[in-house]
């Protein structure tokens, strides 16, 4: 069990890589299909495959949601292809690759208090998006203002995630 743990969480960081950095070499389609086979294997091996499904789509929503609107509101600005002035698709891959930690690598989250969950969104949410910036799929203006919005919003979203994983996981 520990090794399907360690192999989550490494797809998932090589997941991130690959959306990240495919961005700037006109690579999105190799990498949006790279995380799709990520994604079924995910399923292929998990022991409530649809449990995952609804876990992803309602992550992905709340994704689509959140950074459209740090967009929108000229908090971050994404680069990559996109539908209108939604996220691109690349961050819908990495929502999904996300919601798929919330019940491997990551499940340790769901038995924890949500202040866990609410601090290491504050403190890795903004890391994220910093990392994706200096890579060249975004960019954003490091001040104190956007910066606290990011960090709100991960201290808000990861635990509304980490909900979700354990409402979703209750109603076998």
């Amino acid at each position: 069990m520990h090794r399907l743990y360690l192999i989550n969480a490494l797809g998932f960081q090589v997941a991130w890589w690959a959306c990240v950095a495919s961005v700037g070499q006109g690579m999105e389609i190799a990498a949006l299909v790279f995380c799709m086979a990520l994604a079924c294997a995910h399923l292929f091996y998990v022991e409530h495959p649809w449990q995952e499904v609804k876990l992803a789509s309602g992550v992905l929503v709340m994704g689509i949601a959140i950074d459209t609107l740090l967009q929108y509101f000229s908090v971050i600005h994404f680069y990559g292809w996109s539908l209108g002035a939604l996220s691109p698709f690349w961050l819908w891959a990495l929502w999904v690759m996300f919601a798929m930690t919330l019940n491997v690598s990551l499940a340790f989250l769901k038995v924890r208090a949500l202040l866990v969950s609410a601090l290491v969104g504050l403190i890795f949410g903004p890391l994220s998006y910093y990392a994706g910036t200096k890579l060249g799929a975004a960019s954003f203006e490091i001040s104190i203002i956007h910066v606290s919005v990011l960090a709100f919003t991960w201290m808000l979203a990861l635990p509304a995630m980490v909900l979700m994983a354990q409402k979703i996981a209750n109603t076998k």
